[in-house]
């Protein structure tokens, strides 16, 4: 199979979910996310107990008990297992809009720390302050007909979402941002294919040619890809490009056939068929999603 090939597994961007969710589980048996994945609110994954690799946009990352993984709106990640099945997380995802006039009427960006150090490790104090203010967001949430309840839940995720944006202004003047370390020397070297295919998604990246560019075979190639990332590089590159064409189709008026050439597709059949595995509608019927909810 060449990068070119429909992925036989859809990639899931979810629109319509809820402006927030609140959500605790515990596993014991095995599990590894089956599906790309992305959203347009903002995620803050809690690792409570146990460890996961966290592939987020190039790379991955080994989240530790006490670690929080920070995702903005429409970032690639996907959540396998590490060194163990068994884990227990507290997931928020949010959209802005949700906590209504809180953010507003804060004088710092509190949405700042996304997209600065996708994974954060709280010193001891700190996680135990974090995992009361998430603990009692669930009591909140498991008690909804309580008076201010609601307000409560949006309170208590801006005081977290301020203590991200002190974390974030300590360790730059520490001058620690961004050190996080790659897992394993396999990692790093999946991590710079990926950054070279995220800067040269629009050229041809053939299976072949990625194998020649960074000196492995072609089968070792796609092993560690799919072990680092849990992508096939088939589905990585084509959710790459589909992304990159929803942001042309949205905000320019470029022909469909451009916007095909403009990513990477040989052809403009080839990539509406891609297209609508993905996202579920043909790139017209998305630009014209798009164009009717600006009405």
């Amino acid at each position: 199979m060449t990068p070119t090939d429909t992925p036989r597994v859809p990639s899931v961007h979810l629109t319509d979910e809820p402006a927030f969710i609140l959500n605790h589980t515990h596993r014991s048996a095995s599990f590894n996310m089956e599906s790309n994945h992305s959203h347009d609110s903002y995620e803050i994954y809690y690792m409570q107990s146990g460890s996961r690799y966290y592939f987020i946009k190039d790379r991955s990352y080994l989240v530790r008990e006490g670690d929080l993984v920070l995702i903005e709106p429409s970032v690639l990640h996907r959540t396998t297992e590490a060194h163990s099945s068994e884990h227990e997380r507290i997931l928020i995802n949010f959209k802005p809009e949700w906590l209504g006039s809180l953010l507003p009427a804060m004088e710092p960006d509190l949405l700042e720390a996304f997209g600065r150090v996708p994974v954060v490790r709280p010193e001891p104090k700190d996680r135990q302050r974090i995992e009361l203010l998430l603990t009692t967001m669930l009591a909140e949430q498991s008690h909804p007909d309580e008076p201010g309840a609601g307000s409560a839940l949006k309170l208590y995720l801006a005081e977290l979402l301020l203590w991200l944006y002190r974390w974030r202004l300590k360790e730059q003047a520490a001058e620690n941002g961004g050190r996080s370390e790659h897992p394993t020397s396999l990692h790093r070297k999946v991590s710079d294919i990926v950054q070279h295919i995220n800067a040269s998604f629009h050229e041809e990246l053939s299976l072949q040619v990625l194998a020649d560019r960074f000196h492995i075979s072609p089968y070792y190639l796609c092993r560690i890809f799919k072990e680092a990332t849990g992508f096939t590089l088939v589905e990585y590159i084509q959710r790459l490009r589909v992304h990159e064409a929803r942001k042309l189709l949205a905000g320019t008026s470029m022909r469909i056939t451009e916007v095909a050439g403009e990513v990477g597709f040989d052809s403009s059949t080839h990539f509406g068929r891609v297209f609508k595995a993905i996202c579920g509608l043909s790139p017209l019927q998305y630009r014209k999603s798009i164009e009717g909810g600006a009405k």
